[in-house]
């Protein structure tokens, strides 16, 4: 697939939370937005009339109208799509056919979610007496980056549904979407600049993620811990990965307060957040050693991490994703860069953060070592069952799944082996769900495979999986009030239900 280029056009739009930021017009790829916002990606529909482009094709329309949360919306979600083709050099697929659905005003709510059932993302609004005015989700950037992060993650892996761990990365990665997408403005670098002076391990705008949401929400919410806290997560954060099920369990919103790490997967999330965030710190502080000014070290600090990033994303599972699989792979690209020149800076913050073991550092470091190598790139589901004889999994029960375009001319192919898992849902009695191992194989442009990623499913994953269906069954979740809930129970012939984790992302 390749990336369409066409002449830009201008748009009004927030590129930070609107509680801290105020319009301006930036570039965006006329082909995304069409007249009337409707490109062969994203298609903005809604319950008032859509914006329309003017005579030369720009829409620069005011703060405070309709139009003006459509084109904002539409430019947030388009821009964060276009900063990671940018990265990893190819277009980023969907889960569905497309286009995706952009609806700027969903309804009345405390929210916003991507949904693979509908292929849509939607905002909300409520009338906020805290602040004095509507909070609209539609003009937020971080949550606009962060649920578009949900639709893109979703594309490439599919099958990270279920797990504390896959579920966990899934919010890491929409966090990670809005601070890389944030890096891509000049004004907000200067901003960062002012708020830290180069100082990473101080707060800014770029650790502070939906200021203006978090804000009313923390002080409407039941739990006082959060009152003053101007911002809905922090990227700012000491976590250190730990096993998920020696940590307490908590509901969402969290009744936690903000400094205990739970294995609720919006908490957990903020492991990787929180290291993605220390990995522009790191990447800094060593371009600051030789770069002529403070914000030209922090451009080529973002570049060099959007670019590790974007082609890290290859080597991700294709099922039961654990935080470790996503460091190696990190890794992995850092080695492969510039001759390695980011590595230590990177692998640094991988150990601090116990993602990785020295022995396992080492391993990135050395780089691959297979010598299978493929005369031609399968285009098939029967060739790429041929691809697993070469390596002797012909008989584990994969499954192929997807075939993609990798960065730099590679391919990617990812298989999943069903397997059912028996579960105990307390008062709602015996059930089984489908979960899965996962299996991704990175080839290089010429063939050579240079990555392998299996992640069967172990006695202790299997527990994880009862454990999480078991708590939202405790918890009331199996059925959402608003019917977007994270997971349902489906009635099967046999007598016994099917516990289904449903592709929709919140918050």
């Amino acid at each position: 697939m390749v990336i369409q280029k066409a002449s830009p056009i201008s748009i009004n739009m927030l590129p930070q939370d609107p509680l801290i930021s105020r319009p301006e017009q930036v570039q965006v790829d006329r082909v995304q937005f069409g007249d009337n916002l409707s490109g062969p990606r994203l298609h903005t529909q809604d319950s008032v009339p859509v914006a329309k482009a003017d005579s030369d094709g720009n829409y620069l329309y005011e703060l405070g109208t309709p139009e003006f949360d459509q084109v904002n919306t539409h430019g947030i979600v388009s821009r964060a799509l276009a900063t990671y083709e940018r990265y990893t050099g190819h277009v980023m697929p969907w889960s569905f056919k497309g286009p995706l659905q952009v609806n700027p005003h969903a309804g009345e709510g405390k929210t916003a979610y991507y949904s693979r059932w509908d292929q849509s993302i939607n905002f909300f609004q409520w009338d906020s007496p805290s602040l004095g005015k509507t909070v609209k989700t539609s003009q937020a950037f971080d949550v606009g980056s962060h649920e578009i992060g949900h639709a893109i993650l979703d594309g490439i892996r599919p099958g990270l549904l279920s797990g504390t761990e896959g579920k966990a990365f899934h919010e890491g990665f929409g966090d990670s979407s809005a601070i890389i997408h944030a890096l891509q403005y000049d004004t907000n670098l200067q901003q960062i600049l002012t708020d830290n002076g180069g100082d990473f391990s101080k707060p800014s705008l770029i650790t502070r993620l939906a200021e203006e949401f978090g804000t009313a929400f923390n002080k409407e919410d039941d739990n006082p811990n959060n009152d003053d806290h101007p911002y809905y997560r922090t990227a700012l954060n000491e976590f250190k990965y730990k096993d998920p099920k020696q940590l307490p369990s908590d509901s969402y919103p969290p009744s936690q307060p903000e400094e205990v790490l739970t294995s609720e997967p919006h908490s957990f999330s903020r492991i990787w957040s929180g290291t993605f965030y220390s990995m522009l710190g790191a990447l800094y502080n060593q371009c600051a050693g030789s770069a002529p000014s403070q914000l030209e070290a922090l451009r080529q600090a973002r570049d060099v991490l959007g670019t590790v990033w974007g082609q890290s994303l290859d080597h991700l599972p294709a099922a039961n994703l654990k935080f470790r699989h996503v460091a190696s792979g990190v890794l992995r690209e850092a080695a492969a860069l510039e001759g390695g020149k980011y590595f230590d800076s990177l692998a640094a913050v991988m150990l601090d953060r116990n993602l990785l073991t020295q022995e396992q550092v080492d391993e990135c470091h050395q780089g691959p070592k297979s010598e299978v190598r493929l005369t031609a790139f399968p285009q098939t589901r029967g060739g790429a069952q041929d691809i697993l004889a070469q390596l002797g999994r012909q008989d584990q029960g994969w499954t192929p799944e997807l075939a993609l375009p990798g960065a730099e001319g590679r391919r990617v192919y990812t298989f999943r082996s069903p397997q059912r898992v028996e579960l105990d849902l307390g008062a709602r009695g015996p059930a089984y769900m489908q979960a899965d191992a996962g299996l991704t194989l990175v080839f290089d442009a010429q063939g050579k495979l240079i990555s392998e990623v299996a992640t069967p499913l172990s006695t202790d994953d299997r527990a994880d999986l009862q454990r999480d269906a078991r708590a939202m069954a405790d918890s009331g979740q199996l059925v959402g009030e608003d019917g977007i809930g994270p997971a349902r129970l489906v009635s099967r012939r046999e007598g016994t239900p099917e516990f289904q984790v449903l592709p929709v992302w919140k918050d």
